[in-house]
């Protein structure tokens, strides 16, 4: 496990899975947030598990991060962190329209065969990755108001965009986390109406 050591009560632990096509820096966002640190040089995952400390509204939450594969022939994996995770980031690349795509076409059907027995359905939030290439890449690049469009279509909680490179969006990315966790739960509303106004 990477990350912080840090300890927490129940309540402020977070379990989150990232899911995404390959190379659309699922990867990198919890380890450029959490290591402070982006790796130039891409790494094929298979599983790993980043732990994310975060402090939202005065409070210490920490982000469990489970990391898979993006390959189709992962999907039995996947499945373990679709259980175990309270919420559920999406990811494209937003100078990748083909991973945009792919969001309809094998992630949200592979996420509703795996949360079909769930008694609650759990928070997705979509996230854009890679602004820091969008520009350049006119054809094939996003634009954020697809993003927010698309948001809208699957039921998600939110869209946010980031790039893991120059750090932009990443603290956004992981405070929406936390409020959809909270949201999720049904709890601590107070905690949740102080993350509305520090978002908002």
């Amino acid at each position: 496990m990477k990350g912080s050591n840090m300890k927490t009560d129940d309540q402020k632990y977070i379990s989150c899975a990232i899911m995404g096509d390959d190379m659309v820096g699922k990867t990198s966002i919890s380890e450029s947030y959490a290591q402070k640190s982006f790796k130039e040089n891409y790494e094929a995952t298979v599983f790993d598990n980043y732990v994310v400390p975060l402090e939202v509204a005065g409070e210490e939450f920490v982000i469990s991060m489970f990391d898979t594969a993006g390959k189709k022939n992962f999907e039995n994996l996947r499945a373990f962190t679709y259980r175990e995770s309270e919420v559920l980031l999406l990811c494209f690349s937003t100078c990748d329209r083909e991973t945009l795509t792919s969001i309809n076409d094998l992630w949200m059907p592979e996420l509703k065969r795996h949360s079909k027995h769930s008694k609650q359905k759990r928070p997705v939030i979509l996230v854009g990755t890679q602004i820091d290439l969008r520009f350049g890449h006119e054809d094939s690049e996003v634009s954020t108001d697809e993003g927010v469009q698309l948001a809208k279509d699957i039921g998600a909680d939110c869209y946010v965009e980031c790039s893991a490179r120059d750090h932009k969006g990443l603290r956004e990315v992981f405070q929406h986390v936390v409020f959809s966790a909270l949201k999720f739960r049904k709890k601590n509303t107070n905690i949740i109406k102080q993350i509305f106004r520090s978002i908002y």
